[in-house]
């Protein structure tokens, strides 16, 4: 049966061809190590199969779930370590006791630390058994493990042979991107970058490895980024500070004379990047959740509620006449600059070089709703609101919910798709 099938794959990284017309097939039961010099493109093409990258041309056949080992980790500093290993259950469809599996790799005593006070060893076997996690199950899945020996010990190394030779007994496969010649103990097949293949004996299990259960795979992307919300009050820290901030700011410069600068505060509240979004930065977390198939673009209750009262907020403390629901109803454009925002966010961490994109260029378009919002109450007088801004309301409100749905069509093409 097979577990991954490539054909005519393609894959450009700026001017440059990386991968071209390459072709690949592994069924049930083998394991095909990558070799090939630095720039080859072994980890592109790992990326570009689990779905991370763009692709140019060619076809994918890759069935969820299955297991992927990044070189930078995958995961969030502020995570526990029980937490990401439950995580990773759950993307990779397993249920059972995986306590046993961290007992196994050395880290049940670590379990309830944040993965940011791990050491770089320690961390590096949660990325591996991260990747190895649907292994562990009972269905045969395909793992793709980019580098998963560098850094580790060698008796992590031994514990990562023998599971391999074990797991593929059971049916499972494994496409390992490495330089080290220690793997190669589990490989049946050494397969060059330039598409030369050769294939070897691989060496059999003979420890028993644990099992667990084989359920119905779960991306679990909300759960993990409210988790951190809470843990870091990220969403209070982006978008409160600048709310306060500016509010002292123009009441320090303008007093309660502030006009048409009033939705101001409500507007730097709007704009920073979606929580989850924050989250996945680090590590390369988001790209970890992007080719198990969630999605980041995760709304924030909290901040829903922040920006919604932030016109309020902003009216009472410049001593504006104001009748408090009207003045929340104001805050339903500001809604949609927040997802138009995420979507622009979200946009940007999908390019080929994600901190490349000049997300706040992008972002100016933003400044329109802005605009119109404050132009629904700009002839009012400095302490009275109009008695009929809706319409321009509503137009404020449209755009930026129309760049909140238009954009994802944008998305490059990955093989995820």
């Amino acid at each position: 049966m097979a577990l991954l099938q490539v054909e005519a794959l393609t894959v450009r990284r700026g001017t440059r061809t990386v991968i071209e017309n390459f072709n690949m097939k592994i069924d049930s039961g083998n394991c095909i190590i990558l070799t090939g010099e630095n720039g080859s493109g072994k980890s592109t093409l790992l990326e570009a199969i689990s779905g991370i990258l763009p692709i140019q041309s060619g076809k994918v056949t890759l069935p969820r779930p299955f297991g992927l080992t990044l070189q930078s980790g995958g995961f969030n500093g502020d995570e526990w370590v029980v937490e990401r290993v439950n995580h990773a259950a759950d993307a990779a469809g397993v249920a059972g006791n995986t306590n046993i599996l961290l007992k196994r790799w050395n880290l049940d005593h670590r379990s309830h630390d944040r993965i940011g006070h791990l050491s770089g060893g320690m961390g590096r076997r949660l990325a591996v058994l991260q990747g190895l996690m649907p292994a562990y199950g009972e269905q045969p899945r395909i793992c793709l493990l980019d580098e998963p020996s560098e850094g580790l010990d060698e008796e992590s190394v031994q514990t990562l042979v023998m599971d391999i030779a074990t797991l593929r007994a059971r049916g499972h496969a494994f496409l390992i991107a490495t330089h080290d010649a220690r793997l190669r103990e589990c490989a049946t097949t050494i397969m060059d970058m330039d598409g030369s293949s050769t294939d070897v004996e691989a060496r059999q299990g003979t420890e028993e490895c644990p099992q667990l259960t084989s359920i119905e795979s779960k991306t679990t992307v909300t759960r993990w980024s409210s988790t951190l919300d809470r843990r870091t009050m990220w969403p209070l820290l982006s978008r409160g500070i600048p709310l306060i901030a500016s509010m002292l700011v123009l009441f320090a410069l303008l007093g309660n004379d502030v006009r048409s600068v009033v939705l101001v505060p409500t507007f730097l509240a709007s704009i920073p990047a979606l929580s989850a979004l924050h989250h996945a930065k680090e590590a390369r977390a988001g790209d970890w959740w992007q080719a198990m198939g969630g999605r980041l673009f995760t709304v924030d209750p909290l901040s829903v509620l922040l920006i919604l009262i932030s016109p309020l907020l902003t009216a009472t403390v410049f001593g504006i006449e104001h009748e408090g629901s009207e003045w929340i109803l104001i805050g339903i454009p500001f809604v949609g600059i927040y997802l138009a925002s995420g979507a622009i966010h979200e946009l940007a961490m999908k390019m080929p070089r994600a901190e490349a994109q000049y997300v706040p260029l992008l972002s100016l378009i933003l400044i329109w709703p802005l605009l119109i919002a404050n132009d629904a109450i700009a002839d009012c007088s400095s302490n009275t609101m109009c008695s009929d801004p809706w319409t321009s309301i509503l137009m404020a409100t449209c755009i930026p919910l129309i760049i909140w749905f238009g954009l994802p069509a944008l998305h490059p093409g990955t093989a995820a798709n």
